[in-house]
């Protein structure tokens, strides 16, 4: 009985080693997915059909891992405060598929810190006034010349539910524009350009 016992112990520990991740692997650029404990998130999981609502982009800052996302303002948070504040601690990561130049590197650099301290953008609106987590992540690609994925509109998707229509009241005052451009988490997860390193779901 002793013996099971430690075999069973065994296995879980094998388990849990092979499940967990010391952000050691990860690197700049790296792409990180959730589930957002926000009130708006399962309002974006309905409209997009997925289970990822926040997404930001990881950042190395001597010897310390970051996630820079378009929270209330853009900033950087400590990747385990990331990982921390989404459900059950659940977080996926994916990794563009190229190598970046040194050039590229620069301007996703400079792109993404003339973003840090602005305000989030509840209305998702593609501008550069204010950033939503996706569009901020996309646009750091897209300042350096790399396009992750397809860029959607408004009417490419199911808005009827009673959630979304309250929150249209709420944000717009008006009718959306139905040809607003917009990129989703999940279009960011399903890029073409990009594979998973991590997915603890």
């Amino acid at each position: 009985m002793r013996k099971l016992i430690t075999n069973i112990l065994a296995v879980i520990l094998l388990v849990s080693l092979l499940s967990c991740n010391n952000n050691e692997d990860f690197k700049n650029g790296d792409i990180i997915l959730h589930t957002s404990t926000s009130t708006q998130s399962k309002m974006i999981q309905d409209v997009t059909k997925s289970k990822y609502s926040h997404v930001g982009i990881i950042y190395i800052k001597d010897g310390q891992t970051y996630v820079m996302e378009a929270v209330q303002p853009v900033k950087l948070t400590p990747i385990d405060e990331f990982i921390n504040r989404g459900v059950d601690g659940k977080y996926t990561v994916v990794r563009y598929k190229g190598k970046f130049t040194k050039d590229e590197v620069k301007r996703m650099y400079d792109y993404a810190y003339s973003q840090l301290g602005k305000n989030y953008d509840l209305k998702f609106q593609w501008s550069e006034n204010t950033m939503y987590c996706s569009e901020l992540v996309f646009k750091i690609y897209y300042n350096a010349g790399i396009q992750l994925c397809d860029i959607h509109y408004f009417k490419d998707y199911n808005l009827s539910s009673e959630d979304v229509q309250n929150a249209i009241k709420v944000r717009y005052n008006t009718e959306i524009n139905p040809n607003e451009s917009v990129v989703t988490p999940v279009d960011l997860y399903n890029s073409l350009s990009t594979y998973v390193i991590f997915d603890n779901y």
